[in-house]
């Protein structure tokens, strides 16, 4: 699936406006000097937002990288950028709501199963389909041999 560099920008857009949209209320939450939020259990998760968030921005490089030299981007790309941009707002989201965050990672997950079973179909399919085609012309080769064999040999 070739998407526009329209469909791109917009995309990368909003991704990145839903990360910079829950900053604030995230200093917000945060205001007094002493408190943190790797400090109250949610290191994990501010963890996990940084992580996603260079992975986000090294997908999103790669992607229009590609798109300048003219080489069409793999989905499997684009999938990761999708995936991790939204996982990055969804961290945000679970620090200052967390119920609403929970339930958006469980949706985030479906996404991710779909994606990887896209991904896998993509990738895979073809190799296993290759594989097939050779492993049945090599039992074809190897029926012709064991028939030639068997027959005996006429006198002459």
């Amino acid at each position: 699936m070739h998407t526009s560099t329209g469909d791109m920008a917009a995309r990368h857009a909003i991704l990145g406006f839903l990360i910079l949209a829950f900053m604030p209320f995230l200093l917000l939450k945060y205001r007094d000097p002493d408190a943190s939020p790797f400090d109250d259990g949610n290191s994990i998760i501010m963890l996990v937002f940084c992580i996603a968030t260079l992975t986000y921005v090294a997908a999103m490089v790669t992607e229009l990288r590609l798109r300048i030299r003219g080489v069409e981007c793999p989905n499997v790309i684009s999938n990761v950028s999708y995936l991790s941009a939204s996982l990055a707002a969804i961290s945000l989201v679970t620090i200052l709501f967390p119920y609403l965050g929970w339930f958006l990672f469980v949706i985030w997950i479906g996404f991710c199963v779909k994606l990887s079973l896209d991904a896998y179909l993509e990738l895979f399919q073809p190799l296993a389909s290759g594989a097939s085609y050779l492993w049945n012309k090599q039992e074809k080769n190897d029926d012709r041999s064991s028939a030639t064999a068997s027959t005996p040999d006429s006198p002459v």
